[in-house]
């Protein structure tokens, strides 16, 4: 038994390639404080993450659309207290952190830290999911409260 498109459907093998910037996206859970997220088509719509709220949209480059945030919540944590939640702080080149709740998919590794001070962290949920651009860099937002 196998799948059978409809006619002129893509070959199956084109359904399982993903996009450029899916392949290159970390899966973030939360963002450092002055992070800015796309929030409009254009490439220079963008706004600190501190400044968004619950209702707001993020741009979603994988369907070409506005998705709304449902929650969102933010807390001050260090190093030890996000291994606590199962967290690992990795470093930005242009400053700032993403919050990476596994690394051990991505290739190549990312440049984790364990020697951060306490910073404000945020954290979004899409009402579904996102592939979202932070400072330029791909991202996977995943919507519920997982």
């Amino acid at each position: 038994m196998g799948f059978l498109p409809p006619q002129g459907a893509p070959a199956p093998e084109t359904f399982a390639q993903p996009s450029k910037d899916t392949a290159q996206a970390v899966e973030v859970t939360m963002f450092s404080q002055g992070l800015r997220i796309r929030i409009g088509p254009a490439p220079d719509d963008l706004c600190r993450i501190e400044e968004l709220s619950i209702g707001e949209p993020v741009w979603d480059l994988a369907a070409q659309r506005l998705v709304d945030i449902e929650a969102m919540g933010c807390a001050t944590l260090d190093a030890a207290q996000l291994a606590e939640l199962g967290l690992r702080p990795m470093a930005l080149a242009q400053g700032g952190w993403f919050a990476l709740a596994s690394a051990r998919l991505l290739a190549p590794p990312p440049r984790l830290a364990t020697d951060i001070g306490p910073t404000v962290f945020f954290r979004v949920w899409p009402d579904s999911r996102v592939l979202a651009e932070v400072e330029g860099r791909p991202v996977l937002l995943r919507h519920g409260f997982t």
